[in-house]
């Protein structure tokens, strides 16, 4: 059937089907001939704009480029091998080739090998086996295994009395001594099932919970400890957990055993459902303040990634997330490792390497202004500082915030509007960028105030420590030349209020946009945003993504009436 495209395109990874079995046991149906037309008719670079055009599930979850977060971060080592099992229809495959020196590629279906196959048509270092496992012999060992999305699979297809231990005992003989598994599965406890979501595998709610008893489809998945036993009994003496959020499947952000989150915001994380939201009861976003305080995030955890190894010295990346909403070459991933470093990475090594040093360039430049700088270097590509122990001066606001403290607010915030009116040299009002992009026509000195030569508009709070009463800036990513003070300090209020939107309650953001001036000119500073955003976010993943992403409230609120035996 794809004999066709496949002469048409002819690929280079190697194709083997001596283990298959002329039989495709796992397939999404007839979407996936669909898909695989639209792999073989454009390049990766262009997926976004496809999925757009054919939005579906199953379209947007084989494509989007979320679906790499889960090990594009993950320190490979260059010259390794590495056995993909379940490579699906080559959403990590072609990264993992980039980073490896050869990947050995294992998929049941044939139909969905093949997708992999034209999706990854210039890679010369990937074969492709198609075939159940269980049933292939390997003339080497590897470096590394991926077990994504599997795990959960082998009451099915691992005929044995404890299906998923032999699995995972028959696979460790497959690598190098030293050699590690990387496993990822969904937490059949997951905040997102306590929250009423779908089972991922079934389509039950509470699924999980019930010990799988419902469906009865022959899959499972397991809480931490189970987990984590079940790694320990198959004969690896050493586990590492992540915890991807929202999820393994589309990773934003991922924390770890030895880095938990402090605070609900987790880098903004947006949660999704499917097949849809009608199955709610809880706002997932909302209870997880909580569950964080009362550290029970990790039993609570949607995903977990577990390094599996006999060599003790694992989990060396403490903590990773990632620009994921922006074009692929601004596109970044930002890691903690067990060295006391941070690391800034582009994903896109070709083309994300001239952001990279656009940062240490703004860093140096913010610096000769007279601020205090994070020092950072530059090595092999990535932009490396030290890990601060400080608290960050969002993390400070918020507990003044908390304390109903407005006094140290707006001490605060003073200190930072200071730091940026001092930040550049300042120019003649007629030079505002507002005019000569024509926001605004008419020059009003009196509108816009100050106006920096250079406006280092990364001055956020987020982006600061502060340490014994003093400021510390760092991941200065963006400047614009030009422009008011009052844009950069109306850049921090959006952070700082679109993050946490309580803050409004204990000050308003209109008190503090007036204190510093801000109103007359906001309207302008709104479009100022987003033209910058138009320059810098890839708007057709953000318009995908919002289709699944967020809860619903009134569905929420008419199951619990149900529940109750109310009418809605």
């Amino acid at each position: 059937m794809y004999r066709e495209l496949i002469e048409k395109l002819n690929p280079k990874p190697t194709f083997n089907l001596k283990w298959y079995k002329d039989g495709d046991l796992y397939s999404d149906g007839d979407i996936e001939d669909i898909l695989i037309k639209l792999i073989a008719e454009n390049e990766p670079e262009k997926y976004a704009d496809v999925i757009l055009e054919n939005m579906s599930w199953p379209t947007y979850y084989h494509l989007t480029h979320l679906r790499k977060n889960i090990l594009n971060w993950y320190p490979f080592e260059k010259e390794s091998s590495v056995l993909e099992i379940g490579c699906g229809m080559g959403a990590i495959t072609n990264m993992l080739c980039e980073k490896c020196h050869d990947v050995t590629a294992v998929e049941l279906s044939k139909r969905r090998a093949t997708a992999t196959l034209l999706r990854c048509r210039e890679r010369e270092n990937l074969e492709i086996i198609v075939g159940n496992l269980n049933d292939i012999q390997f003339d080497k060992k590897f470096d590394y295994i991926t077990l994504i999305g599997v795990l959960e699979y082998q009451g099915t297809y691992t005929n044995t009395e404890n299906p998923y231990l032999d699995f995972l005992m028959e696979i460790k003989k497959f690598l190098k001594p030293g050699g590690k598994l990387l496993i990822a599965i969904e937490n059949k406890y997951g905040l997102k099932y306590w929250c009423g979501a779908r089972e991922d595998h079934t389509g039950f709610p509470f699924e999980g919970m019930n010990q799988y008893s419902i469906t009865n489809k022959g899959v499972r998945t397991f809480s931490k400890k189970e987990l984590e036993d079940l790694v320990k009994d198959s004969g690896f003496a050493h586990s590492f957990f992540y915890y991807p959020l929202p999820d393994y499947k589309l990773p934003t952000v991922l924390y770890s055993q030895k880095q938990l989150p402090k605070n609900e915001n987790m880098h903004n994380l947006q949660p999704y459902y499917i097949p849809d939201r009608k199955t709610l009861v809880a706002d997932e976003m909302g209870v997880y303040k909580d569950v964080i305080e009362n550290g029970v995030f990790e039993f609570f955890a949607n995903s977990f990634l577990v390094e599996c190894s006999d060599d003790g010295h694992l989990g060396r990346v403490t903590f990773s997330c990632f620009s994921t909403e922006r074009k692929e070459k601004y596109r970044i991933a930002t890691l903690f490792t067990d060295e006391g470093k941070v690391e800034k990475v582009p994903l896109n090594e070709t083309e994300g390497a001239a952001h990279i040093w656009q940062g240490v360039k703004n860093g140096l430049a913010l610096q000769k202004a007279g601020k205090n700088v994070l020092p950072m270097q530059l090595k092999n590509g990535r932009l490396v500082s030290e890990f601060v122990q400080g608290q960050s001066l969002e993390e400070v606001v918020l507990e003044a915030v908390e304390r109903k403290n407005k006094f140290e607010v707006c001490r605060i915030l003073d200190m930072v509007y200071q730091e940026i009116l001092s930040s550049s040299q300042h120019i003649a009002a007629e030079e505002n960028i507002f005019y000569t992009m024509e926001i605004d026509k008419e020059v009003n000195a009196d509108k816009y105030g100050p106006i920096l030569k250079v406006g280092f508009i990364d001055m956020i709070l987020r982006n600061a420590f502060y340490i014994d009463g003093n400021i510390q800036w760092f991941d200065q990513e963006w400047v614009l030349e030009c422009v008011p003070a009052g844009f950069v300090f109306y850049r921090m209020l959006v952070a700082l209020y679109q993050s946490f939107p309580y803050v409004d309650k204990v000050l308003p953001v209109g008190e503090i946009a007036n204190k510093y001036g801000l109103l007359a000119a906001w309207n302008e500073y709104n479009m100022m945003e987003n033209l910058f955003a138009d320059m810098v976010i890839d708007r057709a993943h953000v318009a995908e993504s919002n289709v699944y992403r967020g809860g619903d409230r009134t569905a929420c609120v008419n199951n619990i009436q149900k529940l109750l035996g109310i009418s809605p």
